[in-house]
C-alpha cells in the first residue's frame, strides 16, 4: 500500500452523516451505464480522503492529515510537496473517465453542502483524443441528468467568464474549465495561455488525466499544476504512477495487476522468445521476419477458431479477435511497418518458405508448454493438437478472409488521410487496416504498384472496428491509435522495434492496457468465470453455459504480447511487472566487482564467424532412415534448375553440397519420421548453407562480458528501496570476515551492549522481505561481484536479474556447504551468468531452428593450479536442460570430449594451459541419454576433481 492509501484504510471509518453520499447516487452515470464496484470504490476513497483533509475546517485544512502522514513515515514527502493532492492509480481500460465525471459531481455537491470551500474546477488532459473522450462522456452524463449538468468551458475563456460575472455554481450546473495540460507557456498565443492569466490565487480543484510526465520541461508543468491547486486540491488519475510524490499520495490503487487479478481484464502472456530479423541484420533476417509474422497469424487463427466454436454454442458471446501490430517507424521504405507489411504480403500470396509454416507451428507449441501468464503464474493451456492441426488454408480463411492465396489490393478514402484498408483480390471482404498520421507517403512511395480502389464515403473504418460486423483482423500503425480507444477485440499485440526508454515503457503499458478489456457477455466486463451466477453481482451467466465454452474461452480471455527483439521483450516484462508494484529503482549501482577478481586473470572464450560450411565440420543431421531414403529419391528426380526455382532463397552451392553428401549420409534418428520430402529438402538446404562458428582465442574478461549485476532493478516503495540499499551496502562494507573481526573486538573489549547491537544489525542485513517474498544478501568471497542476491521458491519478483530459479538456488547452497572442495587450487573464482544480458556463452547448432544459437550456462568458474588453468561452465538445470545434446555437441566440437578436453597453451599469459569444461549439475541422470551422462555432476566435489 502507498502512504495515503494506508492512512485512509486505517483512520477514516465512515465519514459523518453530513459527508455521506448514498451508493445508488454514486453508481448511476447515465441511462445505460452504471459504475462497477471498483469505480465506486475509487469514489468512496475520494470521499474519505477529502473528509480527512477538510474535517478540521477550511482554515485548518490538512493539519490532522499531515500528522497522519508523519506517523506513517512520510514527513519528508509532505514537507517537499504538500498533501493537498490525491492519486488514483487505475489501469488503462478501467474507465477512469467515468470516475472523473462522477468526482466532479461529488465535488459540486460537497461544495453546495458547505463541506468543502467553493473553488473553480479545472480539468487537464495531455492529448486531444482524450479530451474528446472526456467531452463525449460528459455529454452522455448530461443527457441523463436533465436537472443537473456539467457545463464545459474552454480555459481560454476563463477571464471572460470571470468578467461577465457568470454564476459558477447553481443547483442546475457546475462549470468545469478544460484545457490541454501541455499548452501552458509564458507568452500567450491564440492556442496557448499563460499560467498567470488563470492562476486564480491557487483556488482551483484540479483534475489531471494522464497529465504527469517525467522530463525537465514537464516537471515545470508539474509545478504549474501544483500552483493552481495550492489553495485547493489536486486529483491525479493515471495508469502509470512512477514519481515518488504520486505514489506517496496515491489514495486508490487499481492498477493493471489488480485490474486483471480481480477479473476485469484478459490475462497477459508475454513471449520470452529471442526474436531477431526486424533489425535487418544477420543471415537469417528474412527467415526470422517471416516466422514471427507467421506465428502471430497462426495464433490468431487458433483464437478465431475458438471464437467460432463459442459462437456455435451462443452467438452473442465474446468478440472477433484482432491482431495489433505497433511499430516505431511507419513511412520510409525501410520502416518497421513496411517490413511487416512485406511479410504479410508474401504470406497472402503463398510465398511461404517451405517448411517454415510447420516450423512456426512447432515452435509455438513448444513455447506454450508450461507457459504461464504474467501476474498469477496460471498456465496458458492452449490445445496443442488443435494448434498443430492448423493449415495454411486456415490462415487464409480466418485472417485474410479469403479461400485462396492471391495479391493484396488497397481501398482508400481520398478525404481520409489516416487510414488505408486492405483486402485480397480473391475476396470481397477487407482484412486489414493501417492507421497512421498521414497515409499519403505510403500511397506515393510504397503502394504505387498496387491496385488502388477509391471509396467516397466518410465513415472511419477505425471507428467501426468495435462493431461486431467488422471484418478487420489486423490493425497496423504506430502510437497514434493506442489512447482514447476502447475495444474488447485485441488478443495479440506485436511490438516491432519499439524502444526501451522511459517513454517507450509508458507506451507499452498504455498499449497493453488497451488490449486487456473483456466483455464475454454484453455489458458484463469481467472474465466469464467471474460472472457465473452466484459468483459476481449482476445478471451473470448460467454455469452450464460456462462449462460448455470454458475450454475455448481461455484463449479469448488472453492477451498475447510479442516483440521483435529480446531487449524489447525484457522491457515489456519488466514494465508490466513493475507497473504492478510501484516505482523502479536502479539498485545495480550499489554492487561492486570483487577486489580479488581484479587481481586475477579471468579468461573467457572468444568466437569468430567463418566461411566454412558447418556441415563440413560436423556431419550430423537429425533425419530418420525412412526420411533419408525419401529425400534421396526426391532429389534424384528433380533437376537443379527446378529445385533452385522452387527454393529460391538458397545458393547453388548448398544444393551441390546436399547432392554430394546425401549418398553417403547416415541417418541420425532424433524424432519420428516427417514423411514430407519437400519439407525435408528445404531443411537440408538450410543445413548445408549454414556457416560455422569457431573458437578464435581466450581473452581477458572485460566490463562488457558480465553486466547483469549492473542492471539489477528494484520495483516498490522508496522506503523499501532505502532499506534494501542500506543492507546491500552493509554487506559490501562488512564481508563475513570483517563482521567476525568487529564482533570479536567488541566482545574482547567487554562491550556486551555494542556486541548485541552489532550482531543483530549484521544478522538483519543478510535478509530482506517484501510482501512475504524474501531475498538473501550474500557475500561470497569467491564470487565475481558483491553482494549476491538469492531468493528461494522463485519469488522476489520485485528484483530483476537475481538468483531465484530453484535449481540455481540449490546450487548456491550446495556450493556454500562445500566451498572447501576447491581448496586444492591456488585460487578459484566463479560468477553467476545471465542469459539475457551477459556475453559469455558456448555457440551450438540448433537443429530445430537450423541456425547457430548461444548456450548460456548459469555459472562460470575459473580455477588455477600451477600452469593448469580451467574454465568450467556449470548449468544446474540437470536433466531438464532443453536440447542438452545439441549444447553438449557444441561444446565438444570446440573444446574436446568430456573425458579428454583439449589443452590450449597461452604463452602470452605466463604460459598457462587452458582447458574448458562443461557440466550439467543435479537432477536424475538416469533420464539422460547414455552417451551424455559424463557431462553430469552430482556433487560439488565432482566439479573440483575434473
Amino acid at each position: 500500500m502507498n502512504h495515503l492509501e494506508q492512512i485512509i484504510a486505517r483512520h477514516t471509518g465512515d465519514p459523518p452523516a453530513e459527508w455521506q453520499w448514498r451508493r445508488e447516487l454514486m453508481a448511476g452515470f447515465s441511462w445505460v451505464k452504471s459504475l462497477y464496484d471498483f469505480q465506486l470504490k475509487a469514489l468512496e476513497v475520494a470521499l474519505k480522503g477529502l473528509w480527512l483533509y477538510y474535517r478540521d475546517g477550511a482554515e485548518s485544512a490538512g493539519q490532522s492529515l499531515a500528522a497522519l502522514y508523519r506517523d506513517n513515515g512520510a514527513g519528508r514527502i509532505i514537507d517537499d510537496f504538500g498533501i493537498n493532492r490525491m492519486g488514483f492509480w487505475m489501469a488503462t481500460g478501467s474507465g477512469k473517465t467515468l470516475v472523473i465525471v462522477k468526482l466532479i459531481e461529488m465535488l459540486a455537491m460537497l461544495m453546495e453542502r458547505g463541506n468543502m470551500p467553493r473553488r473553480d474546477i479545472m480539468f487537464l488532459v495531455y492529448r486531444d483524443n482524450l479530451l474528446d473522450q472526456f467531452k463525449s462522456q460528459v455529454d452522455e452524463y448530461n443527457a441523463s441528468h436533465p436537472d443537473w449538468i456539467i457545463n464545459l468551458i474552454d480555459l481560454k475563456k476563463y477571464e471572460e467568464t470571470k468578467r461577465t460575472g457568470a454564476r459558477r455554481f447553481s443547483m442546475k450546473a457546475v462549470n468545469v474549465f478544460y484545457y490541454r495540460a501541455d499548452l501552458f507557456f509564458e507568452r500567450r498565443t491564440a492556442k496557448k495561455i499563460t499560467p498567470r492569466s488563470v492562476d486564480n490565487n491557487g483556488n482551483w480543484y484540479v483534475l489531471l488525466d494522464e497529465a504527469h510526465r517525467g522530463d525537465s520541461k514537464d516537471s515545470i508543468l508539474q509545478k504549474i499544476y501544483s500552483g493552481f491547486s495550492r489553495n485547493g486540491f489536486l486529483f491525479n488519475f493515471s495508469a502509470t504512477f512512477i514519481d515518488e510524490i504520486d505514489q506517496a499520495t496515491c489514495a486508490y490503487n487499481f492498477n493493471l495487476q489488480k485490474f486483471i487479478g480481480d477479473g476485469y481484464g484478459k490475462k497477459i502472456y508475454v513471449s520470452g522468445e529471442n526474436i531477431e530479423g526486424f533489425d535487418g541484420k544477420g543471415d537469417f533476417s528474412d527467415i526470422e521476419k517471416q516466422k514471427i509474422v507467421l506465428k502471430t497469424l497462426i495464433l490468431q487463427t487458433y483464437i478465431k477458431a475458438c471464437m467460432e466454436n463459442v459462437r456455435a454454442i451462443d452467438g452473442s458471446l465474446y468478440h472477433n479477435p484482432l491482431l495489433m501490430t505497433i511499430v516505431n517507424r511507419v513511412t520510409d521504405k525501410g520502416s518497421d511497418l513496411r517490413m511487416f507489411f512485406a511479410e504479410l504480403e508474401k504470406i497472402a500470396g503463398g510465398k511461404v518458405k517451405p517448411g517454415l509454416f510447420e516450423s512456426a507451428k512447432r515452435e509455438l507449441g513448444e513455447e506454450f508448454k508450461g507457459a504461464t501468464y504474467l501476474f498469477d503464474n496460471d498456465e496458458v493451456q492452449l490445445d496443442g493438437d488443435k494448434l498443430s492441426a492448423l493449415r495454411y488454408e486456415d490462415i487464409l480463411r480466418a485472417v485474410f478472409n479469403s479461400e485462396t492465396e492471391g495479391k493484396i489490393e488497397v481501398i482508400r478514402v481520398p478525404r481520409n488521410k489516416q487510414e488505408l484498408v486492405f483486402k485480397m483480390q480473391t475476396s470481397d471482404t477487407p482484412f486489414a487496416l493501417i492507421k497512421i498520421g498521414n497515409v499519403s507517403k505510403w500511397v506515393k512511395e510504397i503502394l504505387q504498384d498496387y491496385l488502388m480502389i477509391e471509396h467516397y464515403h466518410d465513415a472511419s473504418i477505425f471507428k467501426q472496428l468495435n462493431e461486431d460486423a467488422s471484418n478487420i483482423n489486423i490493425l497496423m500503425g504506430s502510437r497514434a491509435f493506442y489512447e482514447g480507444w476502447d475495444s474488447n477485440r485485441p488478443n495479440i499485440i506485436l511490438f516491432v522495434n519499439i524502444g526501451v526508454g522511459r517513454d517507450s515503457k509508458k507506451f507499452v503499458l498504455q498499449a497493453a492496457g488497451r488490449g486487456v478489456r473483456i466483455e464475454p457477455v454484453k455489458n458484463q466486463r469481467k472474465r466469464m468465470q467471474n460472472i457465473v451466477s452466484g459468483v459476481s453481482s449482476g445478471s451473470g451467466v448460467d454455469r452450464v453455459l460456462y462449462d460448455k465454452v470454458k475450454p475455448e474461452a481461455r484463449a479469448l480471455e488472453s492477451l498475447f504480447i510479442y516483440g521483435t527483439n529480446a531487449e524489447n521483450l525484457r522491457s515489456v516484462i519488466s514494465s508490466l511487472k513493475s507497473e504492478g508494484r510501484g516505482r523502479v529503482f536502479d539498485l545495480g549501482q550499489e554492487f561492486i566487482v570483487n577486489p580479488d577478481a581484479k587481481r586475477r586473470l579471468l579468461l573467457v572464450p572468444v568466437y569468430k564467424h567463418t566461411d566454412q560450411l558447418f556441415s563440413e565440420v560436423q556431419a550430423k543431421y537429425p533425419i530418420s532412415s525412412q526420411d533419408l531414403d525419401s529425400t534421396r529419391n526426391f532429389l534424384a528426380h528433380m533437376s537443379d534448375r527446378v529445385l533452385l526455382a522452387k527454393y529460391d532463397d538458397f545458393e547453388a552451392a548448398a544444393l551441390a553440397k546436399a547432392r554430394s553428401e546425401l549418398p553417403t549420409m547416415s541417418s541420425y534418428q532424433e524424432s519420428r519420421s516427417i514423411g514430407k520430402p519437400e519439407l525435408l529438402v528445404d531443411r537440408l538446404l538450410d543445413y548445408f548453407g549454414v556457416k560455422s562458428r569457431e573458437l578464435d582465442k581466450f581473452g581477458p574478461l572485460g566490463d562488457e562480458h558480465i553486466v547483469h549485476f549492473r542492471k539489477i532493478k528494484f520495483s516498490g516503495s522508496a522506503a523499501d528501496y532505502e532499506t534494501l540499499k542500506a543492507r546491500t551496502n552493509l554487506i559490501v562494507k562488512y564481508p563475513a570476515s570483517k563482521q567476525e573481526d568487529e564482533l570479536a573486538a567488541l566482545f574482547n573489549a567487554g562491550d556486551r551492549a555494542g556486541y548485541d547491537k552489532q550482531s543483530k544489525l549484521f544478522d538483519k542485513s543478510k535478509a530482506f522481505t517484501v510482501d512475504g517474498s524474501a531475498v538473501q544478501i550474500k557475500h561470497l568471497a569467491n564470487h565475481y561481484y558483491h553482494p549476491l542476491l538469492v531468493s528461494d521458491a522463485d519469488k522476489a519478483e520485485y528484483l530483476s536479474h537475481i538468483i531465484r530459479v530453484p535449481s540455481e538456488v540449490r546450487f548456491i547452497q550446495a556450493l556454500e556447504d562445500k566451498a572447501d572442495a576447491f581448496a586444492g587450487f591456488d585460487w578459484w573464482m566463479f560468477s553467476k551468468l545471465d542469459e539475457t544480458l551477459d556475453k559469455v556463452y558456448i555457440p551450438y547448432y540448433d537443429y530445430g531452428k537450423n541456425r547457430f544459437a548461444q548456450f548460456n550456462p548459469d555459472f562460470i568458474f575459473w580455477l588455477q593450479k600451477g600452469q593448469d588453468y580451467k574454465i568450467l561452465f556449470v548449468d544446474p538445470k540437470g536433466a531438464e536442460q532443453a536440447h542438452y545434446q545439441h549444447k553438449a555437441d557444441g561444446y565438444t566440437r570446440l573444446f574436446g570430449q568430456v573425458s579428454s578436453e583439449k589443452s590450449f597453451p597461452q604463452p602470452e599469459h605466463d604460459s598457462i594451459n587452458v582447458k574448458v569444461h562443461l557440466r550439467f549439475f543435479g537432477g536424475d541422470k538416469s533420464q539422460v541419454a547414455q552417451a551424455y551422462r559424463n557431462y553430469w555432476a552430482d556433487a560439488i566435489e565432482d566439479l573440483a576433481h575434473l
